[in-house]
């Protein structure tokens, strides 16, 4: 959460969504994978925010946005993510 900025629900119901219902969106979108190709990100965009979620082999990101947020940005969010992990995966490695 950004210092300064009201979230838009309350806490808990944050908790809830964070722990139980982005793991199972993002694994449903997942179920079409050996179809249709690797996913890069799943988008839930409502009137007042757009959620992005990526996933990593250890972790799963989910940003908040502007709801008008433009496409070339999160292409770069994730290009950041597959970054990051890729570093993580290297120091992981390194201390082996």
């Amino acid at each position: 959460m950004r210092e300064g900025v009201a979230s838009l629900t309350p806490a808990q119901t944050d908790r809830h969504f964070m722990t139980i219902a982005a793991p199972l969106m993002v694994d449903a979108a997942e179920k079409l994978k050996p179809f249709c190709g690797n996913i890069r990100r799943v988008i839930v965009r409502y009137d007042r925010v757009l959620l992005v979620f990526y996933r990593t082999a250890a972790h799963l990101v989910i940003l908040s946005l502007e709801p008008d947020t433009d496409q070339a940005l999160l292409d770069k969010i994730g290009n950041s993510v597959r970054k990051l992990e890729l570093t993580g995966s290297e120091i992981d490695r390194a201390s082996d």
